[in-house]
């Protein structure tokens, strides 16, 4: 029922070539990643339409990981998880994202793919989507007007090497990088899924006060710079300076502060820029009135918490359902990836020894999507996700 393949992306008649020498037959669905060379190299396919249309792909920061190793950014190869469900329905659909339409775009987009799986009156058992990151949050919000907020929606933005805009989707059809692609799964087989990080919450804390969009200019009724600055010398970490601080700030982003039944966890959003009138930009949108932390992460913590995201999904897919895993999706924010990129090949030998001769997929994405144990969907930063399919009875 799963197939993990690895085709030559070096151009569009060998990666044609390759798909249909390694999938002979159509799939219910096809979910690929790839570094961006990778996935330019799709927009040159012209597949027949049994091949093409259940298709959801982006591209993935310097490459991908998967059951059979780690790309490098000059790699091209382009790794699919091909899940084959004859009894299950499967529907995809796309759009380009245009801001101030992005909530209704992704109404619109998730009931054409409940309309192209013939399930009009059925919630899916699972959401994938991916997107050209910037609008997260209201994708989430489009999704659930039309599903509620029961149904699990997963997923991760494109991403692209150094964060100049060269990301893209794919959707079976057109390749774009402004893409909103979502895929509608009706599986027969159990789904069982959980999203975390691999952050510690700090003991500096505060009220948002003040945002504009992705931007805080706030936190106490102070300027947002300034506080976070002085949780970090608090912290014995040096301030940050006016300007782009990505990679500063990766190992100490901010965490809004959650519980699911009494248990507390964190959400966590990504420093990108830091203002000169005092204002933090983020990958993730804040409300006033948010309770958030100064989080601390560690390269340690990173490596090990991949497998610790897969072995409490994997758990939860035995209690519930009582079956062991066949196959994984996996999400790795790019942001802890280029953290812990010399140990990159420690984090993928983990997730194979928790999937021990299991296929599986990971993207390194500019943003995740998950469901918390609260039950609700959400967009983060720096974030892991795991979607395992349970094996077949």
């Amino acid at each position: 029922m799963f197939r993990l393949l690895q085709v030559n992306a070096t151009d569009p008649q060998t990666l044609h070539r390759e798909l249909q020498q390694q999938l002979p037959a159509p799939a219910s669905l096809l979910i690929a990643t790839g570094n961006v060379a990778s996935l330019q190299a799709l927009g040159g396919l012209d597949l027949p339409q049994q091949f093409s249309a259940n298709w959801i792909a982006c591209s993935s920061c310097i490459g991908a990981a998967s059951s059979f190793g780690v790309d490098t950014a000059t790699d091209r190869r382009l790794t699919l998880l091909a899940l084959t469900d004859p009894a299950g329905s499967y529907g995809v659909a796309s759009v380009k994202q245009i801001s101030g339409q992005i909530s209704q775009q992704a109404a619109d987009t998730v009931l054409a793919a409940i309309a192209m799986a013939q399930r009009p009156a059925e919630l899916p058992g699972l959401i994938w989507c991916m997107q050209a990151p910037g609008f997260e949050e209201q994708i989430i919000s489009g999704i659930q007007q039309v599903v509620g907020d029961q149904v699990p929606i997963l997923g991760g933005s494109a991403a692209d090497d150094d964060v100049s805009g060269q990301w893209c989707q794919y959707d079976g059809k057109t390749l774009g990088s402004d893409l909103l692609v979502i895929a509608v799964l009706y599986p027969t087989v159990p789904v069982s899924s959980y999203f975390s990080s691999g952050y510690s919450t700090g003991k500096f804390s505060g009220v948002v006060t003040a945002v504009n969009d992705r931007q805080i200019m706030q936190i106490d009724g102070k300027p947002a710079l300034q506080v976070y600055n002085r949780w970090l010398q608090q912290a014995g970490e040096a301030p940050l300076q006016p300007g782009v601080v990505m990679s500063q700030s990766t190992f100490h982003p901010i965490g809004r502060q959650l519980s699911a039944r009494d248990v507390p966890f964190s959400l966590l959003s990504l420093p990108t820029n830091a203002g000169d009138d005092g204002s933090i930009r983020l990958l993730a949108e804040l409300q006033c009135g948010d309770q958030i932390s100064l989080m601390h992460g560690s390269k340690q913590q990173l490596v090990r918490r991949a497998a610790h995201v897969v072995q409490v999904a994997a758990n939860n897919l035995r209690l519930q359902h009582d079956t062991a895993p066949a196959a994984a999706l996996i999400v790795y924010c790019a942001g802890c990836m280029l953290a812990v990129r010399d140990e990159i090949h420690q984090v993928q030998q983990s997730l194979t020894d928790s999937l021990p001769d299991l296929p599986y997929l990971v993207a390194f994405t500019y943003g995740e999507q998950g469901c918390f144990a609260d039950g609700f969907n959400r967009h983060g930063n720096l974030m892991i996700s795991a979607v395992l399919f349970g094996q077949t009875k």
